[in-house]
Parts: C-alpha cells; structure tokens; sequence
C-alpha cells in the first residue's frame, strides 16, 4: 500500500470497481432478456425492471456475491410472469406462488419440494413480505439431506407481476397482510416460522410440506406427478 493511501481509501476503489463490474454484468443481462422478451415490453421496461431487482435484493442480501446473476433471475421471473398476464406467453403449466414474511424458510422449502416432484411441471415460485437476509441455514441443511440445494436461493419480495400470473397463492401464517387479486386461489398453510429453530424442528416442518405438496400434487393433476 502506499504510504499515501489509507485503508479507506482501497476499500473506496475496491467498491468502485465492484459496482462497475456488477453495471457491465447487469447490462448484458438486460440485453439478454429483451431479446428473451421484446415482443411483450420495451428495453427501457427491461432495463427498470432489472434495476429495480438488483436494488431490492441488493437492500436485503446478507451477502452480495451473486447478487447481478440473482437479479437477472428476478427480473426474468417478473417479465416472464408479466408476459403470461398480458397473453403473450401460453402458461400450460399449473402456476403456485408460496408466500411468508420473511422468504428464508417455508416458502422456499415449499416450491423447492413442488419443482423437485414435478420436474417442473407446476411452476412453483416462492416471496415473503418481509425478505430475511440469506435463507436459514438450517433450512439449507434439511433440504439438502433430500437431495435439494438451496445454497444459491435468495429471499425475494413479492412482486406484483409475479403474484398475479399465480393461479394458486399459498400463504403461512400471513394471509391477512396479502391483497387479493381476483381470478385467484389463496389458502393458507399453518406452519411455523422456521426463524430460529433447531435441525430437528425444520426437518420435521420438512417432512409436514413434502406431504402437504405431494397431496397438492396429486390435487393440481396426474400429469404434475414425475
């Protein structure tokens, strides 16, 4: 270090450098997803839907290491969602949205657990009202001794797009705090929030959502089922 530069001042360049990259990353990502999506929206859509993705996660990520790559995958959630609204995108599949507070536990197990037995079939997609940080570590552990990483998930808010491209919202313990929107199916799911608790008490809320979607499943169609 030179004897002129202070340690500030190298964590100063050090974030300048980092926003660059993430700037120059985000703008292949947007010109990426309007050729994925020009036919339902304009690239200065793209362009602030894909800001106001990055500023939301970048606002509650815990950790900012793939921040632009979740971001991107936000942002293309949300076109694509607005996509189906608009009639642009025939969505055969059935369409679940999993809502709790704060996206780091429930919510995520429960969508990980519908894609993981319908190999995509039902498209299943999880928000939280209040996003936590990272998603619980426990909640990664319990997943993982089933065969599902989490490790790269993130907490997202609930977007409006998103949520009214869901034919079905299954809400836990939050179900007075999420507007209706007409034309879809809300239920709840009496669950405990996971903040907090030990290995053994999120593997047994595990176990309580493998069952409760595999019936959920079985409900939505035959043809759901891997």
């Amino acid at each position: 270090m030179d004897r002129n530069t202070t340690p500030q001042d190298t964590a100063h360049d050090d974030g300048d450098a980092a926003r660059t990259r993430d700037r120059n990353v985000l703008a292949r990502t947007a010109a990426h997803l309007y050729e994925r999506y020009a036919h339902v929206v304009d690239r200065e859509t793209v362009d602030r839907v894909l800001q106001e993705s990055y500023d939301e996660l970048e606002h509650t990520a815990a950790v900012k290491t793939f921040l632009t790559a979740s971001a991107g995958n936000f942002a293309d959630s949300k076109l694509r969602s607005l996509a189906i609204a608009r009639g642009a995108i025939e969505a055969r599949n059935p369409r679940v949205l999993f809502v709790d507070d704060a996206n780091a536990g429930r919510s995520q197990m429960a969508a990980s657990l519908v894609l993981k037995h319908t190999e995509g079939r039902i498209t299943a997609r999880s928000a939280g009202l209040a996003p936590a940080g990272s998603i619980y570590d426990t909640a990664v552990r319990a997943m993982a001794e089933v065969g599902v990483n989490l490790e790269h998930t993130y907490p997202k808010p609930l977007a409006a797009d998103i949520h009214r491209a869901a034919q079905l919202v299954i809400t836990f313990a939050c179900a007075d705090r999420v507007e209706r929107v007409d034309g879809i199916e809300y239920r709840d799911w009496d669950i405990p929030s996971l903040e907090g608790s030990g290995i053994e008490d999120v593997r047994r809320v595990r176990d309580d959502l493998d069952s409760r979607v595999r019936e959920l499943i079985a409900e939505l169609g035959p043809d759901a089922e891997s």
